[in-house]
Parts: structure tokens; sequence; C-alpha cells
């Protein structure tokens, strides 16, 4: 029960005074903070405990406003949290410099690289790892700080008095008092062979702590700022009473510390120390008292009767899509129901954030406000920055296609001013680059990637058709101008930090950023590695160690979001952050036994028994505070939702928090399953996809030879690709792409048999001794195989592999060569452009004409009879690959298709007057490991005569149905489906 405000006496200590913090808390204790302004006619100082409560009591103190106050105390009473209070001690700006976070972790992080076996004792042999041990130990060091800070708080206060100017033998003092008791805590928890194991632990943690600690560590400076309030109030003629409000239960080292600073402020002024009284308000024993015992749960027994048990709902969800919309459904319904402050407690967060993404559907008028600590890492901006350091980071060669594209793609960057042209001039210009990156698969490398843009200017200029913007070369010289100047740099923090900032500048990122809330706030957070100024701007450090700690610090900043107005406002907050606040409804999920209550683990060195004698926050300290934290919920608040999960993603039964289960065998509580409406519709199994064709559709003029296979493999499939113009978007593939090495192979045979032929006639004994022409063959084969390859392995080093493959078998390759020589046949020419028109009726009965056309990859004469001919098609593929192909040589027509075209006495080509009468595929993967005698390589076409005859109807027959618009279906076999790009559209594998 809450007790009245205290009558003020002349006592020089503490006044108690204790609030039930029900719904009427903020009202009780804005009434007594004026009550004290009354008594004493000063205008009181209010300190929190914790700030969450600020903005409440705040209000709260203006709408219980006496009337008729007198001037000098009419203003509001100053409302304040401790760790503002402390910040605003007088005359702080004369205490030690107070360290960032970042500089304490150089410091730890500097003495771990001096010491390679600390970093592998401790576990932590990578830089990410070694970042979070250095925060680890910063924080261990804080602890002891704090630990040892009340039996130094009034040598420290003495300090402040004397006003020294040198701080090392406070430092010294510090430190000596604190390895005694160290050591003699461990001595009580530790014993046998664990106390060995600490031993060496706990000599480790001294030795960083000698070395990094100081007066400028938190917990010493906020003894330099008791001690500067101490100091001020003795000093003033007048001091101002102090209201200590007690928001959440203390840890017996910060009782001792605001203990002792109660009792000094009372010898000067007022002290009114408030409390929480949870007698009449824990709804468990626990909450009550830490004590417990019968008589505590007899009075929570009591106190559930008399709770508002009605405005309590327990839902469960099965799974955890149907949890996040059910608490989202749930909040919807208070806000039709006209609430306009919510509250959502995130006990899991991860559904939390989904109910966030379901609830801003809903638009401008519900303002979502995050308490919990949404990672700034998380954002576009930090994105658009982490893009960046991934190509900083790249290997000398160059980054990955990927890694490039990816920064290229960023909103924040200025292409305009990188290239120093308009804006509109640069639209599309990244679309052009990716296409030809992608169309070239050029997966890494600078040299790779500007092969490709001159390789796609070289295929423009061929085709006649739009040249390659010259704008794409600027580009990537300037991303490789700053690699290159990451790469050469001696680093250190300073001219890591400038050399960033001078990077965000030139790509007009700075001004973006600044435009955006979340990229202001990540400017921010870089200035902290601005160390100009300290002594670690010097500190020499590894690149990867550099970025692995700029990650670390913005993985730990908090993104806050901008207020807005709207109808209603709705806090994603955690449980502690409820403590006397207001709201009309609560929705809370994460209520299953897993997860309510969440305990936070003992920091690294540090035991829970340890951490009891060291009088910081323990497991049992943290149960009882959530247990209160919860109680106060349920009672002070008029609606409480509280979600589970019913099955956890392993299938298995998840029950309700132990604290649930206890409430609902005192109350008559059942959960209710999650009602979600449901949609009923009569399900119309899918058939077979088929297209109809539209009238205004034009028909195709022309095909290739790959177009006609997707023809006849699947009807539908031609209709995506060709005629409807559809194309899957195209990425890099993880690994070396075999068709670039395919490419490469078809270019450096043309080349090897040009040289053949040109060698042969300038030096005739080639031709006649066979060895030699065999030894030459296989130099040359070699020698074009390494120029040709160098190029892509020094953009990708991994076409090192294909290189090798092939190299071992061009022994094979030349026996087949020498052996396709003695059976009569010569190199022709390669890579031969070559077409035919072919005649056909439309349904009309019109004579049509439609172009077949493509390139084929090599012809070859008779040397008895020039004017027969036989076409090869090289595939980079197995010999049973190859097999397969003419077993369905009229499905996979291509060397039919050259035949033809080359045998039409209309058509003017290289090949006129010859008649092709033979067909083969050439496999460039043989097994040579059965010897070369079975390494067999080629594959003739059968019936040469005869296929070309049934090709030739079959061909006009398909053009005719095409052009006649019959429907197309999609009737392909699975092996042919499998790797279709248009299988997401017909949607095989559902119909």
């Amino acid at each position: 029960m809450s007790q009245p405000f205290p009558a003020l006496s002349d006592q020089k200590q503490p006044h108690a005074w204790a609030i039930t913090p029900n719904s009427q808390a903020l009202t009780q204790l804005a009434k007594g903070i004026w009550d004290c302004a009354v008594q004493t006619n000063q205008r009181p100082l209010v300190v929190l405990s914790t700030a969450g409560p600020l903005i409440g009591v705040r209000a709260a103190l203006e709408q219980n406003r006496p009337k008729d106050l007198p001037s000098g105390i009419a203003f509001l009473p100053q409302v304040i949290s401790f760790t503002d209070w402390l910040e605003a001690a007088p005359g702080a700006w004369k205490f030690p410099k107070k360290q960032t976070d970042l500089e304490r972790w150089l410091a730890v992080y500097a003495t771990l690289r001096k010491h390679k076996n600390l970093q592998t004792w401790f576990k932590a042999e990578t830089e990410s790892g070694a970042w979070g041990l250095a925060q680890a130990i910063v924080k261990a060091c804080d602890t002891l700080s704090t630990a040892v800070s009340p039996q130094l708080q009034k040598q420290i206060h003495e300090f402040i008095q004397k006003n020294q100017k040198e701080t090392s033998n406070l430092g010294e003092l510090c430190l000596s008092e604190a390895q005694a008791l160290l050591d003699s805590t461990v001595a009580k928890v530790y014993s046998g062979m664990a106390r060995k194991v600490v031993d060496q632990e706990t000599k480790v943690l001294l030795e960083f702590w000698r070395y990094t600690a100081s007066v400028s560590d938190p917990a010493f400076r906020n003894q330099f700022a008791i001690a500067a309030h101490l100091e001020a109030s003795k000093n003033a003629n007048s001091a101002r009473p102090l209201i200590w409000v007690e928001t959440a239960d203390p840890t017996p080292i910060d009782q001792e510390i605001i203990g002792a600073l109660l009792n000094e402020y009372a010898q000067y002024a007022q002290v009114i120390d408030v409390k929480m009284d949870w007698h009449d308000l824990g709804l468990w024993p626990e909450s009550i008292g830490a004590e417990g015992g019968e008589q505590a749960r007899i009075q929570a027994l009591e106190n559930v009767k008399r709770s508002q048990s009605k405005g309590w709902r327990l839902i469960a969800a099965k799974r955890f899509e149907e949890l996040a919309w059910a608490a989202a459904k749930t909040i919807e319904q208070h806000l039709i129901h006209g609430k306009t402050n919510l509250a959502l407690v995130a006990q899991d967060r991860l559904v939390a954030r989904r109910a966030r993404a379901l609830l801003s559907r809903l638009g401008p008028a519900l303002n979502i406000r995050d308490e919990t600590g949404w990672k700034l890492s998380t954002t576009r901006a930090a994105a658009a920055l982490n893009s960046w350091l991934e190509l900083i980071r790249a290997p000398k060669d160059g980054p990955s296609s990927k890694t490039l594209l990816e920064f290229l793609q960023n909103p924040f960057l200025d292409l305009g001013k990188i290239l120093n042209r308009d804006a509109e001039a640069c639209i599309g210009l990244i679309a052009e680059l990716e296409d030809i990156l992608v169309g070239s698969k050029a997966e890494s490398g600078w040299k790779t990637f500007h092969l490709a843009i001159e390789g796609a200017q070289a295929n423009a200029a061929k085709t006649s058709s739009a040249m390659p913007s010259t704008a794409l070369f600027e580009l990537l010289q300037f991303a490789r101008e700053r690699h290159h100047e990451w790469l050469t740099l001696k680093v250190d923090c300073n001219k890591a930090y400038q050399l960033l900032q001078a990077n965000l500048q030139a790509a007009g990122m700075d001004k973006s950023l600044e435009k955006d809330s979340a990229g202001k706030q990540l400017l921010e957070v870089l200035k902290t590695f601005d160390l100009s100024k300290t002594q670690y701007q010097q500190t020499s450090i590894r690149l990867s160690e550099w970025l692995s700690l700029l990650k670390t610090v913005i993985e730990g900043a908090s993104y806050q979001e901008a207020g807005k107005e709207a109808k209603a406002t709705l806090s994603i907050l955690p449980l502690s952050s409820t403590r006397m606040r207001d709201f009309e409804a609560v929705v809370v999920v994460g209520c299953d036994e897993q997860q309510l209550p969440a305990y936070s683990e003992p920091p690294l060195f540090f035991s829970d028994a340890l951490n009891q004698l060291l009088k910081t926050s323990t497991i049992a300290m943290q149960f009882v505070q959530q247990a209160r934290d919860l109680s106060q919920l349920l009672v002070s608040c008029p609606s409480v939702d509280l979600l589970w999960q019913s099955k956890s993603n392993n299938g298995e039964p998840l029950r309700p928090s132990a604290w649930i289960q206890r409430l609902q065998n005192q109350i008559k509580w059942e959960a209710i399953p999650a009602q979600l409406k449901k949609r009923a519709f009569e399900a119309t199994p899918m058939e077979m996809a088929v297209a109809h064709f539209d009238e205004d559709l034009p028909m195709p003029l022309s095909m290739s030879p790959s177009a006609y296979k997707a023809l006849r493999d699947c009807p539908y499939r031609y209709y995506v690709r060709s005629l409807l113009g559809l194309r899957k978007n195209k990425e890099f593939d993880e690994g070396f792409d075999a068709s670039l090495a395919g490419q490469t192979l078809h270019k450096l045979l043309k080349r090897f048999y040009h040289a053949l032929k040109t060698h042969e006639h300038t030096n005739p004994s080639l031709k006649a001794d066979p060895d030699q022409r065999r030894a030459w063959m296989e130099k040359s084969l070699n020698d074009y195989s390494e120029q040709e390859f160098a190029v892509l392995i020094e953009g990708d080093a991994r076409v090192m592999g294909a290189l090798r493959d092939w190299q071992k078998q061009i022994p094979s390759f030349v026996d087949w060569q020498i052996q396709r020589e003695l059976a009569g046949w010569e190199y022709f020419d390669g890579e031969v452009k070559v077409g035919f028109d072919l005649p056909f009726q439309d349904a009309d009965g019109n004579i049509k004409m439609i172009r077949i056309e493509g390139y084929a990859d090599r012809y070859d004469v008779n040397i008895d009879n020039s004017r027969i001919a036989s076409v090869i098609d090289y595939k980079n593929q197995r010999f049973d690959r190859v097999k397969v192909r003419a077993e369905h040589v009229l499905d996979d027509p291509q060397l039919l298709i050259y035949a033809r075209a080359a045998n039409e006495g209309q058509e003017s080509h290289k090949l006129t007057g010859h008649q092709v009468q033979q067909a083969e595929w050439v496999a460039l993967k043989a097994d040579v490991s059965k010897g070369e005698q079975k390494a067999l390589r080629s594959q003739e076409v059968v019936d040469m005569a005869e296929m070309m005859q049934q090709f030739s109807k079959q061909i006009t027959e398909d053009v005719e149905q095409l052009w006649a618009k019959k429907p197309m279906q999609a009737f392909a076999p699975e092996g042919v489906c499998q790797y279709c790009e248009a299988r997401g559209v017909c949607r095989k594998g559902i119909w």
C-alpha cells in the first residue's frame, strides 16, 4: 500500500517514502513531489534511477500542479535520470578526459596484438573474435572498477577537495586496493582444481586492468561527478531538496553507492528516498520480497484475486507466422476500438519485427516507435557503406562482379559527380555494365572487367548495334584507383579514417547520406573514428583489422527513428521499459517457457557466484526484477494480451511461461487459439500451359539453330523466349563458368588451325614429316592455350584449372586431328556465318520466307575431292553426352542446318561450290584416362542424306505450324524442363 508523503524535518538523513507501482503510481509520485516543493518552498531535484519514466513523470507533474503556488516554485521540478545527472556535474570539464569505447577497445586490442598467445588462449584468433574479446575485457574491467568504487569513494572525494592536477596517484591507489579485494573474492568462490583455472583467468584480467584502468573509466568518473555534486551542495547557500526515485531494483553495489550519496547529501539538504512497494502488487511470492515465504505466497494469492484479470488474454499460435499475424491483428483491433497509445513488448524480437512489418501496411496514421535497439547495421545506409568496405578488402587482382555491382548499385552513389556528367546521362549505366559482365561471364578481376567491355564494343561494331558507353571505363577506373589506394596504404587509425572520408566525398556518398535519417546517424558513428587528437591516431593496424573494427562498431550502434505526428502510437519495447509508463493496451509476444523470463548471460570471466560476491547483477536478481515488471504491467494496464508460440520450430510443444501457468492455477484463465480470418475458395487444378497467339503478335522472320531447338524441345518455351522476349534475370555463378572456357577453346582452335595452314606453306617439311608435325601441333596448341587463357587467368585465377584440364587433352586431340587427316580431311575454315532462306506457306496459302542462320564451328574439305566438305561442331563436353545428341539429331539439328546452309547454291559464302556430305560432333573432354586408343572423341551423323531429307521436311512443317498460330503447349520432358527459364511461367510441377 502506498504511504503518504512524509512530513519533512531537519533530520540529517534521508526520508523514506514508498509508493505502489500501479496505475496510480505516477499521480502519487507527482503529488508527493509537489508536496515536497510546498514544504521546503524550493524547486526540488528529482533523479530517476532509470530514464524510461522521465516523460511520464513530467506529464504527471504538469497534470497535478497545485493551484496558487508561490512564484518561486511555480515551475516544474527538474526531473532527470541518474546518468544524465552525473554527466551534468558542476566542473565536469575539469575531470580526466572521458575515453570513448573505441579508444578503450584499441588499448586492449594493442595489448592482445603484442601477446598472440593471449588471443589463442581466449579462442579469439580472428579479427572479429579479437574485437569481441576486447569489448568483453573492457566490460569486465568496468565491473571490477565498480566493485571497488565504494571503498575508494572517500579517497576520490578528498582528491576533488584537494584539487590535485595529477591523477597517477589515484590510479595506483585504485589498482592496489582492487587487487586485494579481487583476490579475497576469488578465494571465497573457487577451490580445488577450479581455483587453478580461475587464478590464471583472474591474473590475465588483472594484467589488462593494470594496463587499461584509469581515472577516465566510467566507474571512477561517476565518483568524480558524485563528489562534485556533493561539493556544490555543501558550498551552496541553500541546496535544493533531492528526491531519489528507485524505479528498478538496484544491484547491491549500486545500492551501496547510492546509499552513501544520499546520506552525504542529506547533510546539506532534504533527501527523500522513494522506493517501490510491491506488497499489494506482486502476483508471485518472489515479486513481493526476495525472502518469499508463506506470508508472501498468501499475499500474492490475494493480489491475484483483486487484480483486473478480465483484461488479460492468453493467445496461443502454432507457427511463427501465425503468431506474428495474431499480434498484428490484436493491435489492429485495439486501434479499431479507438485506443491510441499502445505497446508491443518484444520478448520474442523476431516475432516483433515481423509484426512491425505487417503493421507498417496501416500507413502513416500509425506511428511505430521501436525502443528495442534497432540495429543501424540493418539500414540501407549501412548496407551502402558495407558494399564499399567489401570492395576495399578485395584482393589485389580486383573484386568479384557481385561485389563491384553491389557497390555501384547502392542508392547513395552519385554517378554524376564521379563521371562529371549530368545525372540524366548516367541513367541505365550500371544496368548496361551488369548486362556486359553477366553476358561475358566476367566473374572477377579488374582486367576481366575491362576485357568484357572491350569485347562488348567489338561485338557492337561487328553487328552494327549500339556501342557501350565510354563512361564504363571511367567508372571502372574510379573504383580501381580507390581500391589501389587502400592496397598501398600503410594503415594506421588516422590514415584509414581520413581515406574513408575522402572516398565518401569523391563518390558523393557523404552528401547523399546526410539527406537520409539513417545515413546521418551512420556519419555520426563514423566520426567516432576520428582519433586525430588522441594517442591512438598512429596506432598501426592491418586493413582487415580496421575494417573488422568498423563493422563491429556499426553493428553495435542503434538506429533512432525520427518521431512523427500520427493518430495513434505503437511503442515496441522490452519488458523492462514498461515500468511506470501508461499504455491503453499492451501486447506481449514470446510468453513461452523458453523466453519468459529472459536472462542475460554472465559476462566473460565472471560466474554467477562471482557476480554475487562482487555485488553485481545475478540471475536470481534478474528473475525477481522481471517478475515485478510483469506484475506491474498486468496490474497497471487495463488490457494485456499475452501471446506465445505453442509449437517450436522443431514441432515440439511449448507451454506458456511458468508464471502464467501459476496464474492459471489460481484463476479461471484459459488460452484461446489465434483466430485469423480464413478465406474460403474452390481449388481449380492447373492444366498444362498452352499459349494462344494474339492477333497483333508479330511472327519471326529469322531463326537461329538454338531457337529452332527450343521450338522442338517445347513450343511454349519458344513462345516465351523468342516471341515474347522474356528472359530470366541472369546471375553470376559462385564457381567458374565452363561456358567461358568453351568460348576460349573455340577461339584458340581457330587460331591454331589458321597458323597450321600458314606454316604448311612456309615449311613444307611440316607436312611431310609426321613426327615433326605432331610435335609442332602439340607445342603450338599449348602455346596458344597459354596465351588465350592468360588474360582470363589474370582476371580470375580459377580459370587455371580449366586450362590445365584442356592441356591434358591436347595429345589426344592432336591424335584425333592426325587420324582425321589420314582419313582424307583437311581444315578449311572456322567460325563461319552461314544460313539459308526457307520457303513455306502461311495459313492463307501464301509463300513466305524465313531466314535460318547461325555460326558453324568448323568446315573441312576432302583432300581427294575438294568439292566434298564436312561440318564439325565442337562440344566442351564428355563423349557420352555427345553420343546422346546423335540419338536425337532431328530435335537438335544444328549440324544439319549448317550442312544445308553450305549446300545452298544461291548463298554467297566461303563454302560456295562445296557439298557437305558428312557432319560430326567433336568432344573436347574425352576420357583420356582410358588410353589414347580408347579416348573416343568424335560422333558422326549416321545416314546423313536421309537425315537431311527428314530435317528439311520437318523444319518446313514446324515453321508452317508456327505461322499458322496454332496453340503451343508445354510438353517437354523433365530433362529439358529442369533448366528451362520459362518453367516459372508455365508452372510445370503444379499441373
